[in-house]
């Protein structure tokens, strides 16, 4: 029967505290490699490591966190006392192809462990809000300024029988939806055999994709005077309507998640930073199915694994104070 829902939900925030996650994400970040490195030796050396500078900008991210709050919490967290300003500075130099990487890689986990499960795609987009971000526009003849929405698109895979819901990869970086899905479909190796996905999907290029790709294309398209091409004939002649109302809203969960945990606001004024920051939201959504599904054997085993490689300086050096003081008591 396995455990019941309360139990699971117990046990997963009894590992799954924020200390034990720490050490989690920097597991991962370990096996992708340094996400960056020192540009030159001269100079003084990283307070933390760059994994863990990974680590806190995931957690800050699940708990919208300010550099304010890191710099607060850094004494439990990374046990030493971290600047804000350090922290922005390091946060700047993660890639958004590292974090993508990450994103991947924590799915691949997730699809590994499930096994040979069927399962659809779903693709669809929402907005971001901004925090005093804005941009000149004209409207009227009159010079104004409009509130900045950045975009999040995610390619996701539902699993019906586990009743999960996984981001495969996400995008930040294009404002259309479908050529974002073209690009996604490009980005990760897939065995589902159906794409689901609204209007704003209707697209040549993704039906072309999508057929040479071994993909049926359950997408629902807007009304044309003209006759349809070659894709889109196709597509509309595999159309199934009861499939579509079915699986298309699973995707929904996501945002909804996201939304109550108030995710989908970003108070990064670069863009650079904001298309980050999108990408981590999504690998907070994997870690939490992560842990919401099974694994608390892996899971504690993976923190075991870290914990026991992220011991501190200080840690270090009480041991082995203790180990020569015993050792003199025994001459």
């Amino acid at each position: 029967m396995g455990m019941k829902y309360w139990k699971r939900y117990d046990a997963k925030y009894k590992l799954g505290n924020i200390k034990n996650l720490y050490y989690f994400i920097q597991s991962k970040a370990k096996k992708l490699g340094k996400p960056f490195d020192r540009k030159s030796k001269r100079g003084r050396p990283y307070s933390i490591s760059p994994y863990e500078y990974v680590a806190v900008f995931i957690i800050s991210t699940l708990l919208d966190f300010s550099l304010r709050d890191n710099e607060l919490v850094s004494d439990i967290l990374c046990e030493k006392h971290i600047d804000h300003s350090t922290f922005g500075k390091a946060f700047h130099r993660i890639s958004y192809i590292y974090l993508k990487k990450l994103l991947i890689m924590i799915r691949n986990e997730i699809r590994n462990i499930f096994g040979n499960v069927e399962h659809v795609l779903i693709a669809d987009s929402t907005g971001v809000i901004t925090d005093r971000a804005y941009a000149k526009t004209i409207i009227k003849c009159k010079k104004k300024k409009r509130k900045i929405v950045e975009k999040m698109n995610i390619l996701a895979e539902y699993y019906p029988s586990k009743k999960a819901i996984v981001i495969a990869t996400g995008d930040a970086f294009f404002s259309s939806d479908a050529y974002s899905a073209v690009k996604m479909l490009d980005e990760i190796d897939l065995d589902a055999e159906i794409l689901f996905a609204d209007a704003g999907f209707d697209y040549e290029g993704l039906f072309e994709k999508c057929f040479k790709q071994q993909i049926k294309p359950i997408i629902k398209q807007r009304k044309y005077d003209k006759s349809p091409r070659k894709y889109r004939k196709k597509t509309l002649e595999v159309f199934d309507e009861e499939a579509y109302k079915k699986f298309r809203g699973v995707i929904e969960g996501i945002f909804g998640g996201l939304e109550t945990r108030r995710l989908l606001f970003t108070r990064y004024k670069k863009k650079s930073m904001r298309m980050k920051h999108i990408i981590a939201m999504a690998i907070v959504h994997n870690i939490n199915t992560y842990m919401a599904n099974f694994s608390f054997v892996s899971l504690s085993f993976h923190l075991n694994i870290c914990i026991f490689h992220s011991i501190s300086r200080c840690r270090k050096e009480f041991y082995s104070s203790l180990f020569n003081s015993s050792m003199m008591m025994k001459q």
